[in-house]
This record gives C-alpha cells, sequence and structure tokens, in this order.
C-alpha cells in the first residue's frame, strides 16, 4: 500500500504547479494525496491544513466548494468516471468548476480508491456563453433581414449555408447537399446562364459577384434573391473559395415592379387626357379668335376669362407632355458636352437680362470642362438657374452668379451660387421649390415651372439637384452626376 501512495504522490507533484485543484482518497474516503492548490483551498475553506489520512466525507458534507464530492467519489468508487460542473456564488459574482472524479486501480485491476481533479473554468463558460450570444444575434438579423451567409469551397466544389439560407432556398438541413450543381438546379432555367457568367466573370477578374436572380421552391413558388460574393485567391492567385450573403428580395423586386405599371398606367391616362383635350381647347381658342369684340362690355369680359383660362388649360397640358418626354430620356442620345459651349448658348439667352440688370456671370471649370448628357437640358438648367439667381438680386446689388465644377472620387457637381436676397430654407420648402408650379419665392411673377423643368432634366441624365440658402445671404444650387458621366 505505501509503494502505492508514492506512486499517487509521485503523479499529484507532476501537477504540483498547476492551478487546479488535485487530490486522491483511497477506498475508505481518506486522504492520500493532494497538490498546493488543494492545500490552499483546504485553509481557505476549513481554516485549517490538511493531513493525509484525513477522513474526507465530513469535509464533503460541510464546505461549500467540496459539496458536490461526495455523490462524484461515491460513482468513482462504483468504476465509473464522471464529471461534474459546480457553479458557486460569492460577493455577488460567480465562479464556475469542473470536477472530475476518476477510478484509480492497481496494474491487476483491483480498486484502490479514486482520484479527483477540480479546474476553473469560468473564463471558457463566458467565452462559450458569448460565442452563442453572438451567434443567437448574427441569427436574429439574418431572420429579419431574411439575409444568410455562404460559402464555396472550389476545390472540393462544398457550399456551406447558414440556417438561414436554407429557409430562403426552401432547403432542409441535413438533407440538401450543397454544391455548385445543386444550386444551379435551384436557380430558374432562365437566370443560370446569366448567373453562370457572372461567376465565371468575378473569379477571372477578381470582380464582386452582385446579381439578382430568381430561384424556384417548395414545388414552383419562385423568389428572387440578391446574391453578393468575393473570390479568394492562394499565393499562386488560384481561386479556391468564394463567400458572400444571399438576401431574398422578392418583395422589393414585386413592389418595384408594381410602382413602374403604375408609373406605365399614369403616363398614359395623362397622354389620353391631354389628346382628349387639345380638340375641344382648340376650338375654345378658335372660337375667341373670331369673337368680335366691343359689341358688349359684359360679354366681352366673360370671353376673355373664357380665353385666359383655356390658355392657362392649353400650357398645363404642354407642360405635363414635356415633362413625359423628359422623363423618358434615351441615353443613348447622350454626347459628350462641352461646358463652355454650354455658356455661350446661356449668355445669348440672357443678353437682355443681364444688360438691364448689369448681372455678372463668372465660370471656372478648371476642374470638370466637360461631361456626358444632351447640351439643351444643360442650356435650359443653367438657364433658369442663372435667371432664377437675376429675378431674386437685392435691391440696389449687382447680381453675381458663380458657376463652377467640382470632381470627386464618386461624383461630379455643379455648383451655381448668387448674393441674391435668399431665403429661410426648411426641408418642405426644399421639396416644394422643385415641385410643378413650386417657386423660390411669392413675390416674383412666373409659374415657378423652371425648378420643376431643371429637376426634371437633371434626374433624367442620372443626377441630383440640392438647394441652400440663407435669407439675406444667397442662395447655392448644387448639381450632382455620377463619375460616369465624366469623359
Amino acid at each position: 500500500m505505501k509503494k502505492k501512495q508514492v506512486r499517487i504522490q509521485d503523479a499529484i507533484e507532476i501537477l504540483e504547479d498547476s492551478s487546479d485543484v488535485i487530490w486522491t482518497m483511497d477506498k475508505d474516503f481518506q486522504l492520500t494525496s493532494f497538490n498546493h492548490s488543494f492545500e490552499q483551498k483546504f485553509k481557505e475553506e476549513l481554516g485549517s491544513e490538511p493531513q493525509i489520512g484525513l477522513d474526507l466525507r465530513p469535509i464533503y458534507d460541510k464546505s461549500y466548494f467540496f459539496s458536490i464530492c461526495g455523490k462524484g467519489c461515491e460513482r468513482a468508487l462504483n468504476r465509473y468516471a464522471v464529471t461534474a460542473k459546480h457553479t458557486l456564488v460569492k460577493g455577488g459574482s460567480f465562479r464556475v468548476h469542473e470536477f472530475a472524479f476518476q477510478p484509480f486501480m492497481e496494474a491487476s485491476g483491483k480498486l484502490v480508491g479514486c482520484s479527483i481533479w477540480q479546474k476553473d473554468i469560468t473564463n471558457e463558460v463566458d467565452n462559450i456563453h458569448r460565442l452563442e450570444a453572438s451567434e443567437n444575434k448574427y441569427n436574429e438579423v439574418q431572420r429579419i433581414t431574411n439575409v444568410g451567409h455562404w460559402n464555396w469551397d472550389m476545390l472540393r466544389n462544398k457550399i456551406t449555408w447558414s440556417n438561414q439560407l436554407f429557409s430562403i432556398f426552401g432547403q432542409v438541413p441535413g438533407e440538401f447537399g450543397a454544391n455548385y450543381e445543386a444550386l444551379m438546379e435551384i436557380i430558374h432555367p432562365e437566370d443560370r446562364e446569366i448567373f453562370n457568367k457572372n461567376v465565371e466573370r468575378s473569379i477571372q477578374k477578381n470582380m464582386l459577384h452582385d446579381i439578382v436572380h430568381r430561384i424556384v421552391v417548395n414545388g414552383g413558388e419562385v423568389r428572387y434573391v440578391h446574391q453578393k460574393g468575393k473570390v479568394y485567391y492562394d499565393e499562386n492567385n488560384k481561386p479556391y473559395r468564394m463567400s458572400g450573403t444571399t438576401q431574398e428580395v422578392t418583395k422589393d423586386v414585386k413592389n418595384n415592379e408594381q410602382i413602374v405599371q403604375q408609373n406605365n398606367e399614369l403616363q398614359n391616362f395623362v397622354r389620353i387626357i391631354s389628346h382628349n383635350l387639345r380638340g375641344p381647347i382648340s376650338n375654345l381658342l378658335m372660337l375667341s379668335k373670331i369673337y368680335e369684340w366691343g359689341k358688349d362690355e359684359m360679354n366681352d369680359d366673360i370671353v376673355r376669362k373664357i380665353e385666359n383660362t383655356t390658355e392657362a388649360l392649353d400650357q398645363t397640358i404642354k407642360d405635363l407632355n414635356l415633362s413625359l418626354s423628359m422623363k423618358n430620356t434615351d441615353r443613348e442620345r447622350f454626347r459628350e458636352i462641352i461646358l463652355t459651349e454650354v455658356m455661350k448658348d446661356v449668355d445669348g439667352l440672357l443678353s437682355e437680362e443681364t444688360a438691364k440688370t448689369n448681372a455678372v456671370i463668372k465660370t471656372d471649370f478648371s476642374q470638370v470642362g466637360s461631361i456626358v448628357g444632351l447640351k439643351s437640358y444643360f442650356v435650359n438648367i443653367l438657364y433658369n438657374l442663372v435667371l432664377n439667381a437675376i429675378n431674386y438680386a437685392k435691391e440696389g446689388v449687382v447680381p453675381i452668379v458663380e458657376i463652377s465644377t467640382q470632381l470627386t472620387d464618386d461624383s461630379i457637381l455643379i455648383h451655381v451660387k448668387d448674393n441674391g436676397i435668399g431665403m429661410e430654407l426648411t426641408p418642405e420648402r426644399e421639396r416644394k421649390i422643385f415641385n410643378m408650379y413650386g417657386r423660390l419665392s411669392g413675390d416674383t411673377d412666373g409659374k415657378g415651372l423652371g425648378l420643376y423643368l431643371v429637376k426634371t432634366q437633371v434626374e433624367a441624365m442620372e443626377g441630383r439637384i440640392e438647394v441652400e440658402s440663407e435669407k439675406g445671404v444667397g442662395t447655392t444650387f448644387t448639381i450632382t452626376f455620377p463619375t460616369s458621366s465624366k469623359i
């Protein structure tokens, strides 16, 4: 027996420097060996030093730390290796310990006792909880946004999906073996070729895989998905995997299709109404021309009002048709436009206004001198913006209009700045300025159609227009185009 205890003690001494609490006992629950960590924990719990031969049963009964050991040791003495977790709460914090109870036997197989190994696994448990919480949040975000993550191992032709992707593609985890060929079976037959070409281009040119396509799930249901992915290459520049995200966008696509359909129906309605009104309006205007004026003052006044109303209605229909025609602009008609050439036409159109007001128009096209679009549109845009600046000039102050271009990483900007009366500009007022028949101010004549047409023409050339204004200081219009509009 003494040799056995020496062998056990030798094993304990090997782990003497371990922070884990380790000890052994015989079949009668008498302590046979222990390490330094056990000695410290014993003193902390019981206020005395442990001794070889100590009966551990009362210790297991009364000590909070060792309370789990009684049942564990009994199982080990019945030749069962057991592990158990024990959570200890102290001072508002908790520690999680894992106890391992291992039967201790001679070479002949005779049971002589058991060894106990306690390990503090609080950090490991915390990490697992954080990982689980992070994974739960990630899965929740995927469910809410209906986005799934995927990874394609090109070498083994194996695709790994997140749980949400199985839902999007109408498949069951564990039953569906995802690979490229299986994915192609789900993609709508009419979209497979373009999907393949997009993937091949991404691989060959190291470009982002970005495509919206259809899939067929659940025996015939068609869904739309937006797929994005990035290709990864090894040190020899050989592609070995691709990963990315897939989001179901069926609702968005359907809504957009509905909006396009409604917009087309609205445009057709406007054209039909315009066409049907042209005849009566022309007849009314013709009748006013052959009316014999001067015979009856009251009749003259009535006919004049009818004539004015009819002319206004006629102009409104012309404006609507003009607006519709601009929104259907064909990009194939776009050409390189030299901005100095545009300003020559604008100066000619404004010659009378600039002569009356002595207005000064300054230009700086040093950053961007040309842009892709329609020259007639740019002439109309700058004409209306400069004319606005002249119309809203301060009384007794020479109007100064500065037109400049600016080039950023992703945009071309055209600024039209004046020193006019300006205004207090709220978001609601800014929106109304660009509405049909909206005006910058109510202090001047005119229908306010100019800014609406400016906005329509800017958007027809894939741009946007914004305005900043300060009362008593002036107004600045900024037109932004994508850099693809630059030559």
